[in-house]
């Protein structure tokens, strides 16, 4: 593996884990969450959670949980990033 092209970057974001509320339209529900001012990326996915959102990790985290929980309904969990590591 080459690990030159592989770097540390020090500011993270919080990734939310959503289960939205029962019977919506989840491209619609993406588009609300994509609403949300620190919302960066909003990913539809199957299993446990129907949303993962990445949303800036400055400060905020609450008043994003519930604005997201506000958007699409049922619940979240958040994720704290500390750290991320990319490929240039």
């Amino acid at each position: 593996m080459n690990r030159s092209n592989i770097r540390r970057v020090s500011h993270g974001y919080h990734y939310f884990f959503v289960r939205p509320g029962k019977g919506g339209n989840l491209h619609k529900a993406a588009a609300r969450l994509m609403g949300i001012r620190k919302v960066k990326e909003v990913a539809i996915t199957e299993g446990d959670y129907g949303f993962i959102v990445k949303a800036d990790g400055l400060e905020g985290e609450k008043e994003v949980a519930m604005e997201i929980t506000k958007a699409v309904g049922g619940n979240s969990k958040k994720a704290v990033c500390h750290c991320r590591y990319i490929r240039n």
